[in-house]
């Protein structure tokens, strides 16, 4: 059986891999790193069984322009490049599909973010 960090790990693996610059965080960013923009991988429960499910979420931050008013050039740039990335994985033993996306507003960080929501699906043999 495989855990959440598995499946993260390989979403990491496939974002670190690309030409994409952002800095890349497994569950949360490190509070002392200030960045105008990053990304940031979690992932809800994953269940038992051959077929393994879970949902992977991977939220492209970026600092709004100014207080409350998002970067939507940004935010639109980056979300349309996290999806082609994301959109055809050559895997073996996983399946990722993509199934949601929405922007959110962190107002206490001055940053807006895209949450792009994937459901992985792993194949234990």
């Amino acid at each position: 059986m495989k855990t959440t960090d598995f499946a993260i790990h390989k979403v990491y693996s496939i974002i670190k891999s690309s030409e994409m610059e952002q800095e890349v965080f497994k569950l949360t960013k490190p509070t002392k790193v200030n960045l105008s923009e990053y990304i940031v991988l979690n992932a809800l429960p994953i269940s038992d069984g051959v077929l393994q499910k879970c949902r992977v979420n991977v939220n492209y931050h970026v600092k709004d322009l100014l207080s409350g008013v998002p970067d939507m050039k940004k935010l639109e740039d980056g979300t349309a490049d996290l999806m082609a990335l994301l959109e055809d994985v050559p895997a073996t033993g996983i399946i990722i599909d993509f199934e949601s996306q929405e922007y959110f507003r962190e107002e206490e960080l001055g940053e807006h973010y895209s949450n792009i929501r994937l459901s992985v699906k792993i194949i234990n043999t």
